[in-house]
């Protein structure tokens, strides 16, 4: 596959790539793919300048809004994947967090997971760059700045958790015994 950066063209090798990765956990998800270091700079303007948002932190907050709100998010950063316990430690269970490679951008990426999208129209792209803005809105996406995206995220992290108002039960469905007896109260036998 090979997709236009903003500087020239790159080339990916599709079962090395992170897209590779993107599409073998993700692709039954519908996403918010966000460009990782445009988030995070946009995180660190917002924030008390004493506060040292890095990686982490911002997966982690990002985790927190994915978990509340069931989203799929892949956020997407420039660079090699670090080592292992790094990963980890920048990773959060509710996330997918990929590096764009050695000589590729994350713009790059985030571009070309916009083109091979099966559902396009269902994504949420988070970049305050304009291209990727752009190759969002041509396949319909919702195209969000890291700056609102980041407003929305902390704003939705202070409401307080919604409460199940409905009893588990209801969710659940009935257990097997009273679906009988339930069966018989209305004079339905069971087959």
């Amino acid at each position: 596959m090979t997709g236009a950066a903003q500087a020239g063209e790159f080339h990916l090798s599709f079962a090395s790539s992170p897209l590779a990765r993107y599409h073998s956990k993700w692709s039954t998800e519908v996403p918010v793919i966000i460009d990782g270091n445009n988030l995070l700079y946009a995180a660190r303007a917002a924030e008390d300048e004493r506060l040292l948002v890095g990686r982490a932190m911002l997966c982690d907050v990002l985790g927190r809004w994915a978990e509340r709100r069931r989203e799929a998010v892949c956020v997407v950063f420039d660079g090699a994947t670090p080592d292992a316990a790094l990963a980890r430690q920048i990773a959060h269970p509710a996330i997918q967090v990929l590096y764009s490679g050695a000589g590729k951008s994350a713009d790059a990426v985030v571009v070309e997971m916009i083109k091979t999208s099966s559902a396009p129209r269902r994504l949420t792209v988070v970049s305050s760059d304009r291209v990727i803005a752009q190759a969002a809105r041509r396949r319909r996406a919702i195209a969000l700045s890291a700056d609102a995206f980041w407003v929305m995220v902390r704003r939705d992290l202070a409401r307080p958790v919604r409460r199940r108002t409905e009893p588990a039960e209801k969710e659940a469905g009935l257990n097997p015994d009273a679906r009988r007896q339930w069966l018989r109260e209305f004079g339905f036998e069971e087959q």
